[in-house]
């Protein structure tokens, strides 16, 4: 008998997790569930959140503003987007984001090829105080394809 090839998605039947500066992060469909095709899920970007200029070799992002605002920079080129914009960032693209308003802002991100929760699983073997350690966050942006811009 073959496997199903369909996922039905059911809030509150979800993984979730956390991460630095993000909270109530749902996947939505998990890299296992599209046979590697891609990751996508819904989180809440705190207010302060930011992330510095970085790409990715291997993936390629899509995000949809659901609510908030949020300035993003891509390759020299920067927007403010709003409830109902997206941006889709291939591989190799350098890109940074910030949220603004003073206001959280609540996103879908597509990650192509799947695997974005699998830094989660990673980075969740080690203890708090282990995050601290340089060497240690560097192993983890290897793992997960983010190479930041100096």
């Amino acid at each position: 008998m073959n496997a199903k090839k369909y996922v039905f998605s059911m809030a509150g039947n979800r993984p979730t997790f956390e991460e630095d500066g993000v909270e109530d992060t749902e996947l939505i469909v998990t890299k296992a569930q599209s046979e590697g095709r891609y990751s996508i899920m819904i989180s809440r970007w705190l207010s302060t959140f930011e992330v510095p200029p970085h790409f990715h070799k291997e993936h390629a992002e899509t995000f949809y503003v659901l609510d908030g605002q949020v300035e993003w920079t891509v390759e020299g080129e920067t927007r403010v987007l709003n409830a109902g914009d997206a941006l889709y960032i291939p591989p190799n693209a350098v890109h940074s984001v910030r949220v603004l308003g003073g206001k959280d802002s609540h996103n879908i991100l597509i990650y192509e090829p799947g695997g974005y929760e699998d830094q989660v699983d990673f980075k969740m073997n080690y203890a708090a105080e282990e995050l601290k350690d340089p060497e240690v966050r560097d192993r983890i942006r290897k793992m997960s394809d983010f190479n930041v811009v100096e």
